[in-house]
This record gives structure tokens, C-alpha cells and sequence, in this order.
């Protein structure tokens, strides 16, 4: 009786869905489909570069803190995060739980935008889940993977989803302000590295520092490399999709992305 409800419903729930996504525009949802794919395997690729930089003894640890912000910001983010960082009715401060569990979402388009708002929340997510993970090169060999992981936890509603809203957020102060944040210029890496310098500071020196011991060497320089390249791969999506639109704008972006990388490369090795 329930499945052959649930069947009758669809059609009705599919035809709402149809009715609400009336502007929908399919480039601009391919692009930022794949956008958000590129900025995911944006933390993987930072797991490889942490990950080649550290002992031998600490790789398992360091990728792992990378690759757990994947988990965690991901339930937190489709929970609450999202809500309180772009919530409707929220002030200058916060934003509220009119999305908590994603709610109403399913119907909608994002404002402005040509895309549904589910991949715009997914998007973000992207970007909740790297900043956390960018945290955890400030700290490693110093913490223990649980003890980041509750951090974690933490950080993403009491500090990112707060400065989210903020800078993109409706009503947010520095929004209100007039200051335009192109692709988390502020949100992401502004407040990670803030996050990432406090929590050094809390957390100290090595304990080889203290006592004098030598610096180990990094113990896979391919490692770091291949970190860097899927970094610079995932920075199309993170820059060209911010445009939210398949456009010029985005065109604009990837073309500062490589330019700027390419030329930064040359400097560092030449």
C-alpha cells in the first residue's frame, strides 16, 4: 500500500519540482555540477601535499585529517551549516534553520542564478569541506586525529558558517558593507588562515622544536607534486564556478587561474 502511494505521489512531486524550476539553465548546472566535483578533489590532492611533506611516521595521520573533513562537513553542512551560513531570515551575525536538513530546497533556484538551490548548497559544501581540511597543516605531527576531528566539528557551525554569512549571506554586515568576495577570498582562506594561526598558537610547538632536534625532511617529495597538480586541476572548478553561470565571467576566472599559477611557477622554479 505505501510503495504503490509513493508511486502515485511522484509524478505530482516531480511535475512541483518542474512547475518551481522554471528558469533552470542546463549549461550553468552542467558547469557547476562539475565545478563542485573539481573543488571536491581539491582535498584529496591536499591530503597528497600534507601528506609528502611530513615524517614518514605521521603520513597516515595527516592525509587522514584532510580526508575526514569530507565526513564530517559534509552531515554538518546538509544539517545545519548551510542554514546558518546563508539562512533567510538570519541578521548581520548568523544566519537561521529556515534550510536546517535542507528544508524546502528541493523546489527551489537559487536567486539569481539559472541553478537549482541544492547544487548551490552543494557547491558551498565544497568549499566548507576544503577550508577545514586547509586547518590541519597548521597542526600536524602536533594533534591527535581525534582531537581534530571534534575541532572540526566544531569550527564549521560556531566559526565558518557565521563569517559565511557575513560576506555572502543575505543581511550579512560585511555584505552590507558593499564588499564583494569572488571566490572565498575571505570566507575560505581569510578565515582558515586565522583558524589555522589561533589553533597553532593553542596547540604549541614540536616537541622536537623544544629540544633542539633537527627538522625531519619531508618523506615524498612525488607526494607533494602530485598534491599541487590536482590543486591547481581542482582551482578551475573553485574559481570558474564561483561565476555560478557558464560565462564570461567564468572564462575570465580560469584564465587569471592559470595565468597567475603558471607564471608563480615559473617564479618558484627559476
Amino acid at each position: 500500500g505505501v510503495k504503490r502511494l509513493s508511486w502515485r505521489l511522484l509524478p505530482h512531486h516531480l511535475g512541483c519540482v518542474a512547475m518551481a524550476m522554471e528558469g533552470l539553465v542546463a549549461g550553468d548546472v552542467a558547469w557547476i555540477l562539475t565545478s563542485s566535483a573539481f573543488v571536491l578533489l581539491m582535498t584529496p590532492g591536499l591530503a597528497f601535499f600534507y601528506g609528502g611533506l611530513v615524517a614518514h611516521s605521521n603520513v597516515l595521520n595527516t592525509m587522514m585529517m584532510s580526508i575526514i573533513s569530507m565526513g564530517i562537513s559534509s552531515v554538518l553542512w546538509m544539517v545545519v551549516g548551510f542554514s546558518l551560513a546563508f539562512g533567510k531570515g538570519g541578521g548581520a551575525l548568523v544566519g537561521d534553520f529556515s534550510y536546517a536538513f535542507l528544508n524546502g530546497m528541493e523546489t527551489e533556484l537559487w536567486p539569481d542564478t539559472g541553478i537549482p538551490a541544492l547544487l548551490f548548497m552543494v557547491f558551498q559544501l565544497t568549499f566548507a569541506i576544503i577550508g577545514a581540511a586547509i586547518i590541519s597543516g597548521s597542526v600536524v605531527e602536533r594533534i591527535r586525529f581525534s582531537a581534530y576531528a571534534l575541532f572540526i566539528a566544531l569550527w564549521l557551525p560556531l566559526v565558518y558558517a557565521p563569517v559565511c554569512h557575513w560576506v555572502w549571506g543575505p543581511g550579512g554586515w560585511i555584505d552590507e558593507l558593499g564588499a564583494k568576495d569572488f571566490a572565498g577570498g575571505t570566507v575560505v582562506h581569510e578565515c582558515t588562515a586565522v583558524s589555522a594561526l589561533t589553533l597553532a598558537v593553542c596547540v604549541g610547538k614540536r616537541e622536537s622544536t623544544k629540544s633542539g632536534c633537527p627538522a625531519q625532511e619531508p618523506h615524498n617529495v612525488p607526494f607533494v607534486v602530485l598534491g599541487a597538480a590536482i590543486l591547481w586541476f581542482g582551482w578551475s572548478g573553485f574559481n570558474g564556478g564561483s561565476a555560478l553561470a557558464a560565462d564570461e565571467v567564468a572564462a575570465l576566472a580560469l584564465v587569471n587561474t592559470y595565468m597567475s599559477a603558471g607564471a608563480s611557477l615559473v617564479a618558484l622554479v627559476c
